[in-house]
């Protein structure tokens, strides 16, 4: 299907332009703003051991990547927020450290995308 990879459906990206009447890129801006916020409280709620702050900032994470469909990182916020959820900090850990083969990859997409 044109427009859609593994990690972004642009046609998901197109259709949200449309729909709120702007411009891709502010579309784009709101949404890496939103996932970075987001890693940046998972991160500190690992670094202090706050589990809840983990899953409600995963939770909030998994939101912004639903409005574009966005497959591994949704799979990797999911896992990352259940076991933030069970408190299963090493699980956890695990997750977030997946973020990582995840995250930057499609960033970059979302970049070029706005361009």
């Amino acid at each position: 299907m044109p427009g859609v990879d593994a990690d972004l459906d642009l046609g998901k990206l197109s259709e949200l332009a449309e729909l709120l009447g702007t411009e891709r890129t502010a579309i784009v801006r709101t949404l890496v703003t939103e996932l970075t916020a987001a890693l940046a409280r998972i991160d500190r709620g690992l670094a202090g051991g706050d589990l809840s702050e983990v899953a409600a900032a995963a939770h909030a994470a998994r939101n912004s990547a639903l409005m574009i469909d966005a497959q591994p990182l949704l799979r990797v916020l999911k896992q990352l927020e259940t076991c933030a959820r069970r408190d299963e900090p090493e699980g956890a850990s695990a997750a977030r450290s997946r973020l990582d083969g995840v995250w930057p990859p499609l960033r970059s997409k979302l970049e070029l995308a706005a361009r």
